[in-house]
């Protein structure tokens, strides 16, 4: 049903996916200054129509940090697979890529998807916290 692929979409599709995965919208500037940036992003099509349906993207420094951002697969195709697909290209990079203690995070908004690649809650520990500009 699905492939992956390295890759970006373009950024008016990166918009349009956020929107089809019920994500918190995001700029058109944004979208043009950020995308290309990441260290490693794949995209989600449908193996059929090649339509993109999904994404995951890795942020950081690439030795120090890795933050995984904008995992989405819009609605109509998620619970499908497609999701466990992203997350293991991602997580098969930074198995190769990420130096020893590294710190690798993510904002976990779905429950129980993430810990099957040993991700868990920060607390206590730490927390995260958000600035929204």
């Amino acid at each position: 049903m699905f492939i992956i692929e390295e890759g970006n979409p373009d950024p008016e599709k990166f918009l349009s996916l956020r929107n089809g995965a019920g994500m918190n919208p995001r700029s058109l500037q944004g979208a043009i200054k950020g995308l290309g940036k990441e260290i490693f992003s794949v995209i989600l099509r449908l193996e059929q129509s090649k339509e993109i349906v999904g994404m995951g993207r890795v942020i950081g420094d690439g030795g120090t940090i890795f933050v995984i951002c904008d995992m989405l697969v819009i609605e109509r195709f998620q619970n499908m697979g497609g999701g466990t697909m992203i997350m293991n290209a991602i997580m098969d990079y930074i198995q190769k890529e990420a130096p020893p203690n590294s710190y690798i995070n993510l904002m976990a908004d779905v429950d129980g998807f993430y810990e099957k690649w040993g991700f868990e809650p920060s607390l206590p520990d730490s927390r995260g916290m958000v600035f929204r500009g």
